[in-house]
């Protein structure tokens, strides 16, 4: 794909996340919340553009272990939640600003295991950055590229909720992704199936809730 090419499919993919709903919106009340700021990095790489995600290290207070964006609390420092989502992005993976563009931001998607909100900003990093993951946070980095998952190659389950709603699970070598996460994830892989006219995987059903 030529520079021009990936360029117009970023731009086109921007627009659809802008365009989907926001989750709070289909599931309801945002009193008592705690709001927090993800990034959610995508980059063209060799085999086409990636997002990226990473594991939480066992110490974490809030959520280790879990497979997660990078991101967290809004700092008194911070001028609003893009601007924690992007310093979050610099501490725990090392890339500073000026190699990363925002590309949209996404709906708000309450957590149901813990008070916090998730607002993802959703940015394209630079080609020639260079990541380095903060030890006491990251455990591991995960890029997954986005032909793997409609190719079959990124295992997709999905549990059952009240309602008919499904709530998705990724599965990768370092553990699997659920929750608000998972939910943040499946949304920007169903923007980019509507850019790209890609038929959208259907999940294997499951009983196993990872997160009781």
């Amino acid at each position: 794909m030529s520079a021009r090419d990936a360029g117009a499919e970023i731009d086109a993919l921007a627009a659809a996340i802008s365009a989907r709903p926001s989750r709070l919106e289909r599931e309801g009340s945002e009193a008592g919340r705690i709001q927090a700021a993800v990034c959610v990095p995508l980059q063209v790489a060799s085999d086409g553009l990636e997002v990226w995600a990473i594991k939480r290290t066992a110490g974490m207070r809030h959520h280790a272990r879990e497979i997660a964006f990078p991101g967290g609390q809004r700092d008194d420092g911070d001028a609003d939640l893009g601007d924690t989502a992007l310093r979050e992005l610099e501490e725990e993976l090392g890339i500073p600003r000026a190699e990363v563009r925002v590309l949209a931001a996404m709906g708000r998607f309450p957590t149901a295991t813990s008070s916090f909100t998730l607002n993802p900003f959703v940015v394209l990093v630079a080609p020639e950055a260079v990541v380095s993951p903060h030890a006491g946070e990251v455990a591991e980095l995960i890029r997954m590229p986005l032909a793997d998952f409609f190719a079959g190659r990124v295992p997709y389950r999905a549990v059952r909720l009240g309602g008919g709603r499904l709530s998705p699970i990724f599965d990768f070598a370092a553990g699997s992704m659920y929750g608000a996460s998972a939910h943040v994830l499946d949304e920007v892989l169903r923007a980019y199936a509507g850019v790209g006219a890609l038929p959208f995987p259907e999940p294997e059903l499951t009983d196993r809730i990872p997160w009781q």
